[in-house]
């Protein structure tokens, strides 16, 4: 079999493949954005205020790393921020809990969104309501606020959705300036929340 031989325009475009594929595999690789999960420990954070006669308390509690957690609760509804505390309560018109875990969503490592279930009691002896909230993870002078709410009970892939919210919203969400909104099917046990009905 005689040998193959390559006209130069070959060799040219053979070398030109070869280059490029060099240049792919050097070139940075996009970091998709990631999930690390925490709990909340209630009974070990710090009490930051406490009021016995309306039974209103304010914590600081451990959160990812050195990003702490700050939650409120008063009239039996909950307001959380993440990474530093802000001005508004915003919570669900009715009685309601915060879950245990957080999803923090990571951008390059950096934890720039944080996603908890609220538990949300019916007024009306109807069924329960659950909703992600979505929220914007702040700093000492740039507090965070609520992003978006997604009603689990309304959507199937309710975690996916909030996630995907999480990475395109929370970057370009100016806090005090921008308002949360729900995202995806909201039904009767989902309504409520006070930062977006305000």
């Amino acid at each position: 079999m005689p040998p193959l031989v390559l006209r130069p325009t070959a060799w040219r475009m053979v070398c030109t493949a070869l280059f490029a594929l060099l240049l792919a595999n050097l070139a940075p690789k996009a970091e998709a954005a990631e999930s690390v999960y925490t709990k909340i420990v209630f009974d070990a954070c710090e009490t930051l205020s406490l009021a016995e006669e309306d039974g209103s308390v304010s914590l600081r509690c451990a959160g990812y790393r050195d990003i702490p957690i700050f939650y409120n609760e008063g009239d039996l509804r909950a307001d959380i921020d993440f990474g530093a505390p802000n001005e508004e309560f915003a919570t669900f018109g009715g009685f309601n809990s915060v879950g245990p875990t957080v999803e923090w969503r990571l951008d390059g490592g950096r934890p720039i969104a944080a996603i908890i279930r609220f538990f949300v009691r019916s007024a009306d002896g109807g069924a329960d309501g659950q909703v992600l909230s979505v929220h914007k993870v702040g700093q000492p002078k740039a507090p965070g606020c609520v992003v978006a709410y997604v009603d689990a009970r309304a959507n199937r892939n309710a975690n996916e959705l909030a996630r995907d919210v999480a990475d395109a919203r929370v970057p370009g969400f100016a806090c005090g300036r921008d308002r949360p909104a729900y995202v995806g099917k909201v039904g009767p046990s989902g309504q409520g929340a006070t930062a977006v009905e305000r």
